[in-house]
């Protein structure tokens, strides 16, 4: 991953497309988070130049106001189909260093390393033993920081620290451990409480290990087959994400919106959500939409996603 780049947007963008042009492409076995720039500064057809270099590159725009351009950024690049508006997101209020794409950028004097850490299966289960399994996750992180810092020293990079998220891969779901210790749906009120509580147990492992980004709990519906479930059910929708964005890392992450009713007004007013609950939490948090051609709660297919269901709106 690249640092925010110091120029405008739109020369930002020509200027990496002539990089990678004069490399003769980028290999298909790196993921590339190369665009991070201001929202005010960059066009949605900017964004979208770069994300065309390949299925394997990222980009992300700051913001510290929901303003009509931020909309707008994240309007037209979420409308852009499901293989690339995943690729890109909306941080606020700035750029974050953080292992998680596309959100993550390099915030360092120099070249570093960083790491986020996959885990829901080490809380499942648990329930009320929760402050059990994040004693283990301490041992587990101080473990990989050994090995991440001892990769640092050999390699010449500055070591970064691990973003501590809880986040999910399918059948690795946060939306499941928050259930748990809920001992209800996460559609129920008592659910930004219970991810409260487990971000509280993350803040505390983060005392013995270097953490960088997020650390907070992460709720990206297309990665989650617990969410996907929800909005199925028709329980979870686009108010309740929202809702728990003061509790969760990407308030609105990996959330598919029906195209019909999607606008630049809508996005900006999603970000205005964000903006609030950020400046309340004082943690940085993320937008990721995918707009789809398909009604709420009808399945659709997000590639490497799988099947997920599109969230209402209103």
């Amino acid at each position: 991953t690249l640092p925010p780049s110091p120029l405008p947007g739109g020369e930002a963008a020509r200027v990496i497309r002539e990089a990678v042009a004069r490399l003769g492409g980028l290999p298909g076995d790196v993921y590339y988070s190369l665009l991070h720039v201001d929202a005010a500064s960059v066009s949605g057809e900017d964004v979208l130049s770069v994300l065309g270099l390949g299925g394997n590159v990222y980009a992300s725009a700051a913001t510290p106001v929901a303003s009509e351009a931020a909309g707008e950024l994240l309007y037209r690049v979420s409308s852009a189909g499901p293989g690339v508006a995943y690729r890109f997101a909306v941080t606020v209020p700035g750029h974050v260093e953080t292992a998680y794409f596309p959100a993550g950028a390099s915030l360092g004097s120099s070249m570093g390393l960083s790491a986020a850490l996959l885990y829901p299966r080490l809380l499942e289960g648990r329930g009320e033993g929760i402050y059990a399994a994040f004693d283990d996750l301490s041992e587990a992180a101080m473990a990989v920081e050994d090995a991440l810092l001892k990769a640092a020293e050999g390699l010449g990079l500055e070591y970064r620290g691990i973003d501590l998220s809880p986040s999910p891969w399918m059948d690795e779901s946060v939306a499941r451990v928050v259930e748990e210790v809920l001992g209800g749906s996460i559609c129920e009120p008592g659910a930004g409480a219970a991810v409260a509580e487990i971000e509280g147990l993350v803040e505390d492992t983060c005392m013995d290990v270097e953490c960088t980004g997020f650390n907070q709990v992460m709720l990206a519906v297309a990665e989650d087959n617990v969410l996907k479930e929800r909005v199925a059910e028709g329980c979870l929708d686009a108010r309740w994400l929202l809702h728990l964005a003061s509790s969760c890392a990407a308030g609105f992450d990996m959330a598919p919106v029906p195209l019909r009713g999607w606008s630049s007004e809508a996005a900006r007013r999603i970000l205005a959500e964000l903006v609030v609950a950020q400046a309340r939490k004082g943690k940085p948090l993320a937008a990721r939409v995918i707009a789809v051609d398909a009604a709420p709660g009808e399945w659709v297919d997000l590639g490497r996603f799988g099947r997920t269901p599109v969230v209402r709106l209103h």
